[in-house]
């Protein structure tokens, strides 16, 4: 026999309205059937969580836990209690299984997973290709910044070359230009030199101002002009 059972009643069962009850403590709310032999006419074996005991049952056979289990293999929806009508032979039982993990029950927590796991899914990925769009257009803008920086250079120096060949066109245009005009000869100069302005106060043109009365006529203080003692340009 083996020590899993076929059956696990919960709450009453009944054989032909009858319940069905442990012979040893009168118990019906927690039994277990199991196939006992491989007859369908041999009596199941029905053993009490209450008490321990476990005997064969004089009104349960292998046949009648066969006609529960086939009619329990052919729920159709995940939600149905596991209550029970079977028939084997003319004996009719009626009860309500202990709840199992079946196959609906399966499916059901499967589309609950699918339900709460596709969204998180589907947010993972989309963060995994935003950070790979971020790299791929980091790495982009590095390798563009670098083109462009390149670019600027070759072309600040062939502007900086452009204006060092125009410079050059000019003072050599000009230079022709002059040994046209003069015949090579150099910037004429003036043979005159140039003035120095005369450091006496009041110095002006050679002469300088003074008030006195020595040389007045009248006696009285006149401004006369005499020649400076330092440039001496009025005898220029």
């Amino acid at each position: 026999m083996d020590a899993t059972a076929d059956l696990k009643l919960m709450g009453m069962a009944y054989v032909d309205g009858q319940e069905l009850l442990c012979s040893e403590c009168g118990n019906g709310f927690s039994l277990e059937i199991h196939k006992h032999g491989f007859r369908e006419v041999h009596p199941a074996w029905i053993c009490c969580l209450s008490c321990g005991k476990g005997e064969n049952s004089s009104v349960v056979t292998n046949g009648l836990v066969d006609a529960v289990l086939a009619g329990w293999a052919q729920r159709r929806a995940e939600g149905d209690r596991d209550v029970f009508t079977a028939e084997w032979r003319g004996i009719v039982m009626t009860g309500e299984l202990y709840p199992t993990f079946d196959f609906h029950q399966t499916v059901g927590a499967a589309k609950a997973v699918h339900e709460y796991a596709a969204p998180e899914v589907k947010k993972w990925w989309r963060s995994k290709k935003r950070a790979a769009k971020a790299q791929v257009k980091e790495k982009a803008g590095a390798v563009t910044g670098t083109a462009k920086g390149k670019a600027k250079d070759a072309a600040d120096a062939a502007t900086e070359k452009a204006g060092e060949a125009i410079s050059t066109a000019k003072a050599a245009a000009l230079t022709t230009a002059w040994t046209l005009q003069t015949g090579g000869a150099g910037p004429t100069t003036n043979a005159k030199p140039k003035r120095r302005r005369c450091t006496v106060k009041g110095c002006r043109g050679g002469m300088v101002t003074i008030s006195t009365r020595v040389h007045a006529a009248t006696g009285k203080t006149s401004e006369v002009k005499i020649p400076c003692g330092v440039c001496h340009r009025s005898s220029t």
